[in-house]
C-alpha cells in the first residue's frame, strides 16, 4: 500500500513538473518577426494583418510601419502580459470593440499616423493600467462618450 501511495505522489509531482515546463517553454516567434526575451519586433515588414501565434509572454509588441488596416477582437487575445503595443504608421481604419479587452497590463498604446475616423464605444474597456495613448495624426471626427470607459489611468492622450 505504501508503494502505491508513493507512486501516486511521484506521478502527481511529475505531472505538475511537466505542466510547469510546458508553460515555461519558449513559444515560436511569428513568421518574419524577430523575438528577444519578451519583445516581439514586427516593424516595417509590410504586414497586412496582425501576425498569429504571438508568444503569450510578450510584453512589448512593435507593429509600426506596416500595412495593417483592421484590428480584430482576436488579434491580441490571450496577451495578458503585454505592456507596450506600437501600431503607429499603419493604415488602420477599423478597431473592433473588444480588441484590447485581454490587455490587462497594457500601459502604452501608440495608434498615431493611421486612418482612424471613429472610435467604438467601450474600446478601451479592460485596459485599467493604460496611461499613455497616442491617437495623433488620424482623421478622428467622433469619439463616443463611453470610448474610454475602463481606461481609468490615462495621463497622456
Amino acid at each position: 500500500m505504501k508503494l502505491l501511495v508513493a507512486l501516486a505522489r511521484l506521478s502527481l509531482v511529475g505531472l505538475v513538473l511537466l505542466l510547469h515546463l510546458r508553460e515555461a517553454a519558449p513559444q515560436p516567434c511569428p513568421g518574419q518577426c524577430s523575438c528577444s526575451g519578451s519583445t516581439v519586433d514586427c516593424h516595417g515588414l509590410a504586414l497586412r494583418s496582425v501576425p498569429r501565434n504571438i508568444p503569450r509572454n510578450t510584453e512589448r509588441l512593435d507593429l509600426n510601419g506596416n500595412n495593417i488596416t483592421r484590428i480584430t477582437k482576436t488579434d491580441f487575445a490571450g496577451l495578458r502580459h503585454l505592456r507596450v503595443l506600437q501600431l503607429m504608421e499603419n493604415k488602420i481604419s477599423t478597431i473592433e470593440r473588444g480588441a484590447f479587452q485581454d490587455l490587462k497590463e497594457l500601459e502604452r498604446l501608440r495608434l498615431n499616423r493611421n486612418n482612424l475616423q471613429l472610435l467604438s464605444e467601450l474600446l478601451f474597456l479592460g485596459t485599467p493600467k493604460l496611461y499613455r495613448l497616442d491617437l495623433s495624426e488620424n482623421q478622428i471626427h467622433a469619439i463616443p462618450r463611453k470610448a474610454f470607459r475602463g481606461a481609468v489611468d490615462i495621463k497622456n492622450l
